[in-house]
């Protein structure tokens, strides 16, 4: 991977979407990974939850990249993640930031227990394929829209 690959790489986890729930003002139907997803990259979040079920009931990965984003990706307003919110301990996190620690323990529950199930349920292989697409869709998405829309950087996120 070259410097400008890793770099690109780089903004683009640090320009990832963030979730807006519904209680946030988002139209989610779970936890408002794919309306994130909309508003971040400009593409309707009916668009990507058609893809995340096609990923789903094609290949089984589908399941397994929307737990991963719900549990790497800040809810709107926020900086932490649940992934980060149960590795940091209480004392540091604020009242709302400790709200993010139970849904990261039941994403990591729940990757744990989805990895090895969709490898005996089906193909392994076809959920690291489908994960592998998501993430190439995701990348060249990006691509498309480097930089986030004004109001879309988490902080100021006002929902459209």
């Amino acid at each position: 991977m070259t410097q400008g690959s890793s770099t690109s790489l780089k903004h683009m986890w640090d320009t990832r979407p963030h979730r807006i729930p519904k209680d946030e003002g988002g139209r989610a139907v779970i936890a408002g990974v794919c309306t994130g997803f909309g508003q971040r990259y400009n593409v309707d979040p009916v668009a990507v939850r058609i893809a995340f079920v096609i990923l789903s009931l094609v290949f089984g990965g589908g399941i397994f990249a929307y737990l991963l984003c719900w549990f790497f990706m800040p809810r709107v307003g926020m900086n932490i993640t649940p992934a980060k919110a149960i590795v940091t301990p209480k004392e540091q996190l604020t009242p709302h930031e400790i709200e993010e620690r139970k849904p990261g323990w039941w994403l990591l529950l729940g990757l744990i227990i989805f990895l090895p199930a969709a490898g005996q349920a089906a193909d392994l292989r076809g959920t690291l394929l489908s994960f592998a697409a998501f993430f190439f869709v995701w990348f060249f998405t990006y691509a498309r829209t480097p930089e986030p829309p004004a109001g879309t950087n988490g902080d100021d996120l006002v929902y459209r």
